[in-house]
């Protein structure tokens, strides 16, 4: 079994690529159904984000399963053969897990070490997991990476003064317009992104927000924990654009939520205004851009405010690379143990079973001793037992390390007679408490 990831991001593609195979709540739950006929792909992950959208699968044929990935993005998103091909990044093995690692830390974020990606990265393992597409492997690869990531944060100051899209954004429009105190700026969306929004416009002194979206109890919930924000009908966001001076737009409609057309009969002749579009795929029809005295921006433009932030958090993402080395070293060994599980299981099975005949046969021959002597000497057969299988033990786990389990086991299980305890090597359903006890 390889651990394979394929996916676009922020590095290699624009957000005119990436907003293509982003997944929506309702495409992810069909995607995962997929997967769970895909007879080549066993576990997979899919992780969806406004830089990034990528998926880790396990399979058992690295290159099948990897032309099983680049078919399914093709096919699922309905793109002729090859649109991707020079956008997909693909990593194999440990590297794999590496950049599971690096990715859950906030280390291949656009802006180093922010927050939000770790709770992106949780979600999207529990959404697999609640869809059924996940088992050992990468239960095992997510809880580690997740677990390493909050240690790092903890321990580092890799997420000093954290930063997020959001906060980046708020940045951007401040170096446009310098003080924002007596700008007015409408919202549109009112998820985590838009309340950072929020937030970080609240602390740069902005008295008037104005929030807006389809479900409109959602913004008025929203608009209850701060009094500088109201909350308008998602039906008159056009009537607000000659109002405000900024609007920044973080929803997750499938489509353009601001159009040119009607933009440009609300907008007026005189009026100046700054849109940030932080959605994938985009909220803000690109041709507004063209309109005069508007200026649009989009996550892509946000990458110079997030250099200057890279520069302050280098030293920190060095010590936690060390962290990360440290931290795969010991999942890329469980992961290369796993076709010795079930032979050092059975192996286990099979001391048992040979100590309780031995035991068994022996105690009727031991009348005369007392109670006590009959305990002593099974603890003796025991300990004994253990010692003996103990060295073939270890050096089953070494040779998983140096990535020879799968011979070990098979000569393990011939020269012990064991095969009939044990299944196939590799993880399966039938190795699952094996596996377990190991994870």
């Amino acid at each position: 079994m390889e651990i394979i990831v394929v996916g676009i991001n922020y590095k290699q593609s624009p957000i005119e690529i990436r907003e293509k195979v982003a997944f929506t709540k309702s495409s992810l739950e069909k995607a995962y159904g997929i997967f769970k006929e895909n007879h080549f792909i066993k576990e997979a992950v899919i992780l969806s984000t406004c830089n990034r959208s990528e998926i880790t699968a396990v399979a058992a044929d690295v290159e099948k399963g990897v032309h099983e990935l680049v078919k399914f993005y093709h096919q699922f998103f309905e793109l002729a053969d090859g649109t991707l091909t020079e956008h997909l990044f693909i990593k194999v093995s440990d590297d794999a897990v590496k950049h599971i690692f690096h990715l859950s830390a906030g280390l291949d974020s656009l802006i180093l070490g922010e927050d939000q990606i770790l709770g992106q990265v949780r979600e999207a393992h529990s959404n697999a997991k609640t869809w059924g597409c996940t088992d050992t492997i990468l239960n095992k690869l997510y809880r580690e990476a997740i677990t390493t990531a909050k240690k790092i944060k903890r321990t580092t100051a890799i997420s000093q003064n954290s930063l997020s899209i959001s906060s980046i954004a708020v940045k951007f429009v401040e170096q446009i317009f310098g003080d924002l105190k007596d700008k007015r700026v409408m919202v549109i969306g009112v998820g985590k992104m838009s309340r950072i929004a929020i937030e970080n416009l609240i602390y740069k002194g902005v008295k008037e927000i104005y929030v807006t979206n389809r479900t409109k109890g959602h913004a008025v919930d929203l608009s209850k924990r701060y009094n500088e924000v109201g909350v308008i009908d998602f039906h008159d966001r056009y009537k607000m654009i000659s109002q405000v001076d900024i609007i920044i737009t973080s929803t997750s409609a499938p489509h353009y939520v601001l159009r040119k057309e009607a933009f440009e009969k609300y907008l007026g002749q005189e009026n100046k205004i700054c849109i940030i579009d932080i959605a994938v795929p985009r909220d803000v029809d690109p041709e507004i851009g063209e309109i005069q005295n508007v200026s649009l921006y989009e996550l892509d433009d946000l990458k110079r405010v997030s250099m200057e932030n890279m520069e302050s958090r280098v030293e920190a993402a060095k010590h936690a690379g060390e962290i990360i080395i440290e931290e795969c070293i010991k999942f890329e060994n469980w992961y290369h143990c796993l076709p010795v599980f079930p032979v050092l299981e059975a192996l286990a099975q099979y001391r048992e079973e040979i100590l309780e005949e031995e035991v068994k046969s022996l105690m009727p021959r031991l009348e005369q001793a007392s109670e006590k002597d009959k305990e002593l000497i099974e603890i003796v057969m025991r300990s004994l037992a253990k010692k003996i299988i103990r060295k073939p033990i270890l050096n089953l786990k070494r040779a998983g390390e140096d990535r020879q389990g799968e011979l070990y086991a098979s000569i393990a299980g011939q020269l012990f007679g064991v095969n009939q305890y044990s299944c196939k090597p590799g993880p399966c359903k039938e190795c699952t408490k094996v596996c377990s006890k190991n994870s």
